[in-house]
């Protein structure tokens, strides 16, 4: 993959009843930050998500500044970071970053174009 093929980065937070108001919290800071969409409170899982999520959107130049600023304030929860690219699949498994725990996410939703 070469940078020219990201279109953009998401940003996914794992959460539960006992940590959602952080991860609202967190999601919404993050998206003051560095974000140009923010996403839905997901309080079940969604798409390849295996648990309560929820997305931010941020542009690629903002890349190092957003990895440094998670891992300082993401607290213990996992959080996901992948590239958008044309390959959903490569986006969301050797194209992406996890921070904390990794989860195991729902592949058969995407075509596996390797």
């Amino acid at each position: 993959m070469h940078e020219s093929d990201i279109n953009g980065y998401h940003v996914h937070v794992y959460f539960d009843q006992t940590s959602i108001d952080f991860a609202v919290s967190l999601t919404e800071q993050l998206h003051e930050k560095f974000g140009y969409q923010l996403g839905e409170v997901n309080q079940k899982p969604v798409g390849p998500h295996p648990v309560w999520s929820r997305q931010v959107s941020f542009k690629h130049p903002d890349y190092d500044d957003v990895m440094v600023w998670l891992e300082e304030n993401r607290n213990q929860l996992s959080v996901l970071v992948h590239p958008l690219t044309e390959d959903e699949y490569l986006d969301h498994t050797s194209s992406a970053v996890w921070l904390g725990l990794p989860l195991e996410l729902d592949l058969s939703i995407f075509t596996n174009k390797e």
